[in-house]
């Protein structure tokens, strides 16, 4: 009969195998060296891409950003395609568009046109010469509303939201039998008031009388309007931004004639500037070159 301790030797098998059977104790080191990061043996290559040390990636690193083509450092390119610098300076705007300030001087013409009308009818009116007096009243209105004139035709208000439509009110004021130039004046910033050519309202009347008699040279009579046309409009978003650059093309046509060729026609780029109003106003008051 075989004693206890022969019968541990038999079932302990371990001795059939090339390493010697581990204790519980060296299991559990075992397993916590297996738990511990393996420094003996090569990496296993994981397919790993890192190119930290990789030359081209340094040169990478030093190149700086990209600029868009056609730019230069500080010249960003807006999405309607006008460059323009990063930061525009805006014109300060001194005189906001107002009615009172646009009607202003008609309506004291008026007046004054109403009081010489009331001084005459008073001192020349008599029973016996009735029909000189009527016909004194009806010449003194007839005046009145020739005076009247510039406020009819601009009893709808310049709204400028966008620098598109600054542009169209400004030379629109010019598509009349008697140009309204005052609307103009009244639409430049202080930038737009400051040129050689004029620097007061009375210079810049002037100025533009004599560039729409060029304009119509012999083909049109002093009182016949003119047609302005604006097309390929482009400029920066206006959103949120003071000052914005545009450009478009400008042509003057004789009324009824567009379907000819125009009488002047120029492409044009240009600042405005939004005033106190958060209306646009123009930087430029002449008329471009050709």
């Amino acid at each position: 009969m075989p004693r206890p301790d022969d019968d541990r030797e038999i079932a302990d098998a371990a001795f059939l195998f090339d390493n010697p059977a581990k204790s519980s104790g060296s299991k559990d080191r075992s397993e916590d060296d297996s738990e511990a990061p393996r420094t003996e043996g090569p990496e296993p290559n994981l397919g790993s891409y890192a190119l930290a040390d990789h030359p081209s990636s340094e040169r990478a690193a030093r190149q700086p950003a990209s600029i868009p083509p056609g730019g230069s450092p500080g010249i960003e390119r807006s999405d309607a395609g006008v460059r323009r610098p990063q930061e525009l300076t805006p014109s300060p705007v001194l005189q906001p568009w107002t009615r009172l300030a646009e009607w202003g001087p008609t309506l004291g013409r008026i007046a004054l046109a109403l009081l010489a009308l009331m001084i005459v009818v008073y001192s020349t009116f008599s029973v016996e010469h009735l029909m000189r007096s009527l016909a004194v009243v009806g010449i003194g209105l007839g005046v009145i509303l020739l005076l009247s004139y510039p406020i009819a035709i601009t009893l709808e208000r310049p709204v400028r939201m966008t620098p598109e439509h600054a542009l169209r009110d400004y030379y629109g004021a010019l598509a009349h039998h008697l140009p309204h130039r005052r609307r103009m004046w009244l639409l430049l910033s202080s930038a737009g008031r400051s040129a050689p050519e004029f620097d007061s309202y009375a210079s810049f009347h002037a100025y533009w009388k004599d560039q729409v008699r060029n304009l119509k040279r012999n083909k049109a009579g002093s009182f016949t309007p003119l047609h302005v046309r604006i097309d390929e409009f482009k400029s920066d978003k206006s959103a949120g931004q003071d000052a914005v650059k545009a450009s478009y093309r400008l042509s003057f046509f004789v009324r009824g004639r567009e379907d000819e060729s125009p009488l002047y026609t120029s492409q044009v780029e240009t600042t405005l500037s939004r005033g106190p109003d958060r209306m646009w106003y123009l930087d430029e008051g002449r008329l471009p070159p050709r």
